[in-house]
C-alpha cells in the first residue's frame, strides 16, 4: 500500500487524539524526594532566614509527605545553592574570546614618528 498525503493526514489526526495510558504531565507526574525538595528550594531557604533550623524543617516537610532526614535536607539545599550558583560563576570566569585585529600599513602613509595613521570614526576608510 502506497503512503499518501491522505494517509499521513488521517495517520496524524488519529495519534493527535490518542491519550498515554498514565498521565505524566508536570503537574501529575511521581516525583523523587530529592526534586521535591530542590522544587521547595526557595521556600525552604526563606524559612531558614526567617529562622526555622533544619529539624524543623524537616518536620514540616514530614507533614506534608515527604519524609527526608535532616542531613539529606541540608545536602539537598546545597547542592540546589551549587547547581544555582554555577552559571553566574562560569560566566565570570570564562575569559572573553580572543579578538584577532590586522594590521593594515601603508608605506606611503606615515606620520611624523614613521607609524600609520590611526583610524577614527570621522576619517575617510579609503582602501580598507
Amino acid at each position: 500500500m502506497p503512503i499518501t498525503a491522505a494517509n499521513v493526514k488521517a495517520i496524524r489526526q488519529e495519534l493527535a487524539k490518542l491519550k498515554p495510558a498514565s498521565v505524566t504531565l508536570e503537574g501529575n507526574r511521581v516525583m523523587t524526594v530529592k526534586e521535591a525538595v530542590f522544587a521547595l528550594a526557595p521556600t525552604l531557604e526563606r524559612m531558614k532566614k526567617r529562622g526555622f533550623d533544619t529539624q524543623e524543617l524537616v518536620e514540616r516537610l514530614h507533614e506534608k509527605g515527604i519524609d527526608v532526614k535532616p542531613p539529606t535536607l541540608a545536602k539537598y539545599l546545597n547542592e540546589f545553592k551549587r547547581r544555582k550558583d554555577t552559571p553566574k560563576t562560569k560566566r565570570q570566569d570564562t575569559p572573553p574570546p580572543l579578538v584577532t585585529a590586522t594590521t593594515v600599513t601603508h608605506t606611503s602613509n606615515t606620520n611624523e614618528n614613521g607609524l600609520p595613521p590611526v583610524m577614527t570614526s570621522d576619517m575617510p576608510h579609503e582602501g580598507l
